[in-house]
């Protein structure tokens, strides 16, 4: 008879029974490798106002252009003034993909090709350049004759970017973004000031390789993080659509910058230190030196640790290389000392206090 209080122990077919039942696919198995992450872009209310705020931050520049840093605030980021975009998914409608939409009020713009071909366009907006997709050869074979024409005859400078896919347009993206905002800094001295360079984006519809274009500019240029970015563009051109690959290369390309910026950054930091450790040898030979002339007294050099077998100065020094000493103490006694009076250096002059001096008759005495 089997004891009720002994444990049950399954036999080992029930297990292996038991185990499977108890499991559920979830999803079909497949052995491809598994997909990398997806950048998303959050989904807005289609009721109420909802906007994105971006804000030029000037230290995400490239330092290799130091010459626009003064140029930075006034003309590529138009005063360092934020920039709102309102979400436009309620309002939106579908002829509104066949215009240009300004996306950086007022320099930057993301359209059609078609929008080149309207010279009447063209000119109201005065567009100074254009960043086109360039399949090759002839030049501006994108464009065409009509749209060449209009170019042509308005002056307007034109930047092919020749791409055959989307890991030649992320090497690209420098470049471009230098060309741009080299462009606009050129059109505003050149016209003294009184013209704003405006720059159109633009591939055969304007929702894809252009606007990727117009995404890693504000994430380089504006230092803009990329979901800030993506936001700011979809909510200007509401049509403009970008695949998971396309989103992803964008998200690699703002790794690059961050890990860019975090070495300028370390690179700025040595440099610092290094000009400080500079100007504190260069202020200990200098009182080395004064000390050696007898210039500088014991109380201006009691922060200074002096060798026991530091050189005396030749008894055949030159005058012109005291007078020169002198000069240097003189500069580092008011930058010490906050630019305080003190009395000058007189040299083998005793001063005998006024008690003590004799008057003309040869007596002693005084006040």
């Amino acid at each position: 008879m089997q004891n009720p209080n002994a444990p049950h122990i399954p036999s080992p077919g029930s297990l292996i029974h038991n185990s499977h039942s108890s499991i559920t696919r979830a999803f079909p198995y497949d052995t491809r490798p598994p997909s990398p992450p997806t950048v998303d872009i959050p989904a807005s209310r289609c009721m109420g106002r909802i906007s994105v705020t971006i804000t030029p931050s000037p230290r995400n520049l490239d330092p290799s252009l130091l010459d626009l840093n003064t140029d930075y605030s006034s003309i590529i980021a138009h005063g360092g003034a934020p920039q709102e975009a309102v979400d436009q998914a309620s309002s939106w409608e579908y002829s509104s993909r066949r215009s240009a939409q300004k996306i950086v009020d007022p320099s930057l713009w993301l359209g059609p090709l078609s929008v080149v071909r309207d010279k009447a366009w063209m000119e109201k907006e005065k567009v100074t350049m254009v960043v086109v997709k360039d399949g090759g050869v002839p030049a501006f074979p994108t464009l065409g004759p009509p749209a060449k024409k209009v170019c042509e005859e308005l002056g307007v400078q034109v930047e092919a970017v020749g791409i055959s896919g989307l890991q030649e347009l992320i090497r690209e993206f420098p470049r471009l973004n230098e060309k741009i905002v080299r462009h606009l800094v050129s059109v505003h001295k050149r016209s003294s000031g009184t013209q704003q360079g405006k720059v159109l984006v633009c591939c055969e519809t304007g929702n894809e390789r252009s606007a990727a274009v117009v995404v890693a500019y504000l994430v380089e240029v504006w230092g803009c993080d990329l979901l800030h970015a993506l936001r700011f563009v979809l909510y200007r051109r509401f049509c403009v659509a970008w695949d998971d690959d396309t989103r992803r290369y964008l998200k690699n390309y703002e790794d690059i910058l961050m890990a860019k910026r975090m070495r300028w950054q370390d690179q700025e930091a040595n440099q610092r230190d290094a000009e400080l450790a500079t100007d504190e040898t260069r202020t200990f030979k200098l009182k080395r030196q004064l000390a050696a002339v007898g210039f500088l007294s014991e109380d201006d050099d009691s922060d200074s640790n002096q060798d026991a077998d530091m050189s005396t100065a030749d008894s055949d020094s030159s005058e012109e290389a005291l007078r020169e000493l002198q000069r240097q103490a003189r500069e580092y006694q008011h930058k010490t000392r906050g630019g305080r009076n003190h009395r000058n250096f007189a040299p083998f002059v005793e001063r005998i206090p006024l008690g003590r001096r004799n008057n003309n008759d040869g007596t002693g005495g005084g006040s």
